[in-house]
């Protein structure tokens, strides 16, 4: 696969279209498309896709632990999402994601995959959002061989200019070890979510 080197800021490698793989790693992440379909969640919604020679091994969205009230208008399982749904200028975002109730589309990969016997070493994931710190150390210790994700993030607090710098390192480590990181180029305009992280505590 070519891609572009990472950029400034730990600035990702790009799959763009003519690439030579991009057509298959496109049409696993239409795949993780469809599979974020099925997400409820009141924030961002996401979905995931496992595969390894040309086969899906798993696939998962975000949302609430199985049988628990899902995280929607009407349900509310999940306090943090509604309150961020309510309240937006609570400044929620990017905060106290240790009480967030959701299972992020990348962890119900691997754990429906562990709940099955399925290995994910060597596999490739296709998420429709940049892994999170969590996902991407997950990811990292299954030694899956690439993640290539489609909507980039950003850490937008002035105070934690360092978020990035400590993802950039997993990142560096990951791809030092022949992983590939990639964001994935389908030719629309993709805009950044952002990740407010919230200042350091008094």
């Amino acid at each position: 696969m070519t891609t572009s080197g990472p950029g400034p800021s730990g600035a990702p490698a790009v799959v763009r279209p003519g690439d030579g793989a991009w057509a298959k790693h496109d049409f696993y992440m239409r795949l993780a498309g469809v599979v974020e379909s099925g997400a409820k969640c009141l924030g961002s919604r996401v979905g995931a896709v496992a595969v390894r020679d040309d086969r899906v091994l798993g696939m998962g969205y975000n949302g609430t632990p199985s049988g628990y009230p899902n995280c929607t208008e009407d349900e509310r399982g999940c306090r943090r999402c509604a309150l961020r749904h309510d309240a937006p200028a609570a400044g929620l975002t990017g905060r106290l994601y240790d009480i967030c109730l959701c299972v992020h589309a990348e962890q119900n990969v691997v754990v429906t995959a562990a709940r099955f016997g399925v290995a994910l070493a060597d596999a490739w994931v296709y998420t429709t959002l940049q892994p999170c710190f969590g996902c991407l150390k997950e990811l990292m210790q299954l030694r899956v061989r690439g993640i290539i994700f489609l909507r980039p993030w950003q850490a937008h607090h002035p105070d934690y200019g360092w978020v990035e710098d400590e993802y950039e390192r997993l990142v560096v480590h990951f791809r030092s070890r022949g992983g590939i990181f990639a964001r994935l180029e389908t030719g629309a305009p993709v805009e950044p979510v952002g990740v407010s992280i919230g200042g350091p505590v008094a």
